[in-house]
């Protein structure tokens, strides 16, 4: 297996259950979006300006001190299935995956900050928290951002903020969002109408790999869909506050799946998944996502499946395709992978 996928621990910190609402809150991620003065967008920009940026930025997160230990990697010499971990891990984009300029990433040794260089802008800083956890993740991510500031010259108007290749990024720059778990409002079809809501105050939600993915297993990313016109700590408490409306509007609906003839229907679906997941010979990644969401909304409702919020998070992260031939040591035609995850997940469940 490539020494790139050996470099990286089989679990993350990020993904551990902890703070308020571990049931509903996977993770928090606050990200900088930010370009060095002199060079073209990376859109814009020739091969020779690509690597120097790339230089330049790997240079400075060292000079930082910002990642005590850190990976660090040039996108276009890692094959596909080390492109494909380093997505499934939200340390690059899957356009930045299927770029063969020079481009790159340096990662911390927890995981827990990196940075991404040459995707639609020179530098995306980020900070991945777990669980509900808005002002940490925003304050590991400005500390980054700063630190990076004194090295590198940032591209900053003092009338629209910091410069980006997309408009809607420029101004603070900043995206700040959560991974939350929403299976009783999409079991009461009750999603299009939230989604529907969160347009009108700012916010955008997203598949669980970000922008232009599809949503898995009830899994939405919550971000604030601009960042012109407020403070990074106003985006920060405009998500906060949307996050808490939706862990409140799911908790009633959970109730409702407990009430009359629904409990019944609700409980027969939890445990068909939970048995499914314990017992499939073959299994899908999709259709892993689909019933681990089941069993961890039976989880949050006080029904026993024998597994934590922590395991749950893990294994979600580990049943991915390119977790999973990394767990099984080689790459694997779709078939195979099916069953190799089956076996797989039936150890980490038993």
């Amino acid at each position: 297996m490539a020494d790139v996928i050996k470099a990286f621990r089989s679990g993350v910190t990020w993904a551990n259950a902890r703070g308020a609402w571990p049931d509903m809150i996977f993770s928090t991620r606050v990200r900088f979006a930010r370009n060095l003065e002199g060079f073209p967008f990376p859109g814009r920009a020739e091969p020779r300006q690509l690597a120097e940026i790339r230089r330049l930025t790997f240079a400075a997160v060292k000079a930082s001190g910002s990642f005590a230990r850190g990976h660090y990697f040039k996108t276009e010499a890692l094959d596909r299935l080390e492109k494909g971990f380093l997505v499934e891990r939200h340390h690059i984009s899957h356009a930045l995956a299927a770029s063969a300029l020079p481009s790159g990433a340096a990662v911390s040794n927890d995981e827990d900050l990196s940075v991404m260089v040459n995707e639609e802008d020179h530098l995306r800083l980020r900070c991945l928290s777990a669980g509900f956890a808005i002002e940490e993740a925003f304050k590991a991510a400005l500390k980054l951002d700063e630190a990076l500031g004194r090295e590198l010259p940032f591209a900053y108007d003092g009338n629209f903020g910091f410069l980006t290749a997309c408009p809607t990024n420029t101004g603070t720059g900043m995206r700040v969002s959560c991974l939350a778990h929403l299976p009783a409002l999409s079991r009461l079809g009750r999603m299009p109408q939230v989604l529907e809501s969160l347009s009108h105050l700012g916010v955008t939600a997203r598949g669980i790999y970000g922008e232009g993915t599809c949503v898995l297993g009830d899994f939405y990313q919550i971000s604030n869909a601009t960042c012109l016109g407020r403070t990074e700590e106003e985006f920060c408490q405009n998500i906060d506050r949307v996050i808490r409306n939706l862990i409140r509007q799911e908790i009633a609906a959970r109730e409702a799946l407990l009430k009359g003839p629904m409990k019944l229907r609700t409980e027969d679906a939890v445990f068909r998944a939970l048995g499914l997941l314990k017992h499939a010979r073959r299994l899908s990644y999709e259709e892993f996502m689909q019933n681990v969401s089941l069993a961890r909304m039976g989880a949050a409702m006080g029904w026993n499946m024998g597994v934590d919020f922590s395991t749950f998070n893990q294994v979600t992260l580990l049943m991915q395709p390119a977790h999973i031939q990394a767990a099984a040591g080689r790459p694997l035609d779709p078939d195979a992978r099916d069953a190799f995850r089956a076996e797989f997940l039936r150890k980490k469940l038993a």
